[in-house]
This record gives C-alpha cells, structure tokens and sequence, in this order.
C-alpha cells in the first residue's frame, strides 16, 4: 500500500508516496471509517508531497465526496487538509474540494505542512465555530 496511517487524539494523518489510485484511497477511508476513533475526529491530514501519480478521476472523486458527505451527518466538523508540494494535483482534487465543501465538512489545500496542521487542529479555535458559521451562511463557503 502506498500510504501509512497515524492517528492521533482527534484525527488521523495520512501520508502517501509513489503511484496512488483512487481504490487506495478508498482503501484508507474504509480503515478510517471501520476505526471507532472516526466518530470523534475532527480531521484528516492527507499528505501528497512524495505522491509521484494520482489517479483520482472525476468519477473517483465524486463517489468519495458522497462517502464523506454521507459521514458529515455524524461527525459535522471534519476538516480535510492536503498537503501538496505545487498546483500539480489540482484537477485530481476539484470536484472532490468542491462537492466536500458544500457539506459541513471543509477541504483545503496547503504546500506549508504546518499551516495544514494548525488549520486542522483550528489553532486558537473550537472545532465547532467554523460548522456554525458555515451553516449561518445556508452551507456556502464564505
């Protein structure tokens, strides 16, 4: 597998290398949703600086916003953080960034590692105020 999995207290960090397909991908979701540990997280850190190929096509990115989408219901204020080293993942991480952020799930993209971390942890903040927000707006980003 071309990834590795570390939890921590309120997330988990996965950090992928090499040639990923989008059944890899779904591959760490099911191990992170089968982990009683996802009822209480409030991000997943998803590293792609060592990722040579991503094979997330449009298709693939739609059906894993729609698994996610699905879990916001129980776990509303999940922050999805990518670090990537450039723009080179751009069209493979689209239709997943903007169908996941019309859920009260958010997604973003970061090349600065800590800037990902601190924003998944919300440095300064409770987990809950960007979901409030968010949901004073009708769901829309803002």
């Amino acid at each position: 597998m071309p990834y590795e999995t570390t939890w921590s207290e309120r997330g988990v960090h996965w950090r992928y290398y090499g040639d990923v397909t989008a059944a890899e991908t779904r591959r760490a979701d099911a191990e992170f949703y089968g982990d009683p540990r996802a009822d209480q997280a409030i991000y997943q850190l998803i590293d792609l600086r060592e990722v040579t190929r991503l094979d997330f096509p449009p298709h693939d990115q739609e059906l894993t916003a729609a698994i996610d989408g699905a879990a916001s219901i129980s776990t509303p204020a999940v922050r999805v953080a990518f670090i990537v080293p450039d723009g080179r993942f751009d069209a493979a991480l689209k239709i997943y960034l903007d169908l996941i952020n019309r859920t009260t799930w958010s997604a973003q993209t970061f090349i600065d590692p800590e800037a990902a971390q601190d924003w998944c942890r919300r440095k300064g903040e409770d987990p809950f105020t960007e979901m409030r927000r968010r949901l004073s707006l009708g769901g829309r980003n803002g």
